[in-house]
């Protein structure tokens, strides 16, 4: 019953609300948002909290967090949950408001208690730093899983350190490495860092090499420089591939460039240095400062 009277409902909203609502949604991912103003002022001033909740979102992108805040507020105040998120993120950040996180983490748990995904890992985020409430890892780690278990990466990476180091949850290497994969998987690259750590040490998972490598090298493209001084570590050393000297030292001087001074990627380069000509050094040097993420 409740199902068809939902239906019933957004077919008697469709006529004109929701379809000014997701015309004006599809102008705001174009990047048009006069047209996104004015398609979705009018359902929003009827009172409608979707509507009002993606307006406060046009004017966020417009830089006006007052007018922002203003709509996720009566948005939020009829319980939509992606409102009273934003009210959070505002709080925490101290944007358009006095920073405060006590008020921050009431705004995520309201909506992380619908389910909101997104305010489950902010409040895992407050909870695990014991910003505006107490520290309490056990917690944390609740919502985290709440929320990775709908699919955010973020939150899997989160509750993947928490098995790993035993935080919170019994310690458990291979559940660390399961959440980092889940993770990586969404693209997360700093997960595909930490799964080829454990690849790589063989910790929770069989020792893999060639696997590491590659989880290494996806991070490193991204720009991650522990990911790059390990994909540099590897070549230098033939781990999981064949030696290679002059890839050795690109990467090393690009995780160095990120790190200046990383004393392990200095180390491995004055030992490379020894072995490369002047001009393969300069090459590879000139390689990495022309390097743009990919």
């Amino acid at each position: 019953m409740k199902r068809l009277i939902a239906v019933v409902l957004v077919s008697f909203v469709s006529g004109g609300a929701l379809a000014d609502m997701l015309g004006g949604w599809s102008a705001f991912e174009a990047g048009d948002y006069a047209t996104a103003l004015s398609e979705l002022t009018p359902p929003a001033e009827q009172g409608d909290a979707e509507a009002q909740y993606r307006l406060g979102r046009v004017y966020d992108a417009k830089g006006q967090p007052e007018e922002a805040l203003r709509w996720y507020h009566l948005s939020a105040g009829q319980g939509n949950a992606e409102g009273q998120r934003e009210i959070g993120v505002y709080y925490e950040e101290g944007r358009a408001v006095t920073q405060d996180f006590l008020a921050a983490a009431c705004w995520y748990k309201a909506s992380a208690e619908q389910g909101n995904a997104k305010a489950q890992r902010n409040l895992a985020d407050l909870i695990s730093e014991g910003k505006g409430v107490n520290h309490d890892e056990a917690a944390a780690a609740r919502w985290y899983e709440a929320s990775a278990a709908q699919g955010n990466a973020k939150a899997q990476r989160k509750l993947g350190y928490l098995y790993y180091f035993g935080v919170g949850v019994p310690k458990d290497q291979a559940k660390a490495a399961e959440f980092f994969a889940a993770s990586a998987a969404q693209g997360v690259g700093k997960a595909s860092r930490d799964l080829g750590e454990l690849y790589y040490y063989g910790k929770g998972v069989e020792k893999d090499l060639a696997r590491a490598l590659g989880l290494f090298q996806t991070a490193a493209k991204e720009g991650d420089g522990d990911a790059q001084y390990y994909v540099g570590r590897m070549y230098a050393a033939g781990e999981g591939t064949e030696r290679n000297a002059g890839e050795a030292y690109f990467w090393l001087t690009l995780s160095n460039i990120q790190d200046p001074g990383r004393a392990r990627s200095v180390d491995l380069l004055g030992k490379l240095e020894g072995e490369l000509s002047n001009d393969a050094m300069a090459a590879a040097r000139q390689r990495a400062m022309q390097w743009q993420p990919e």
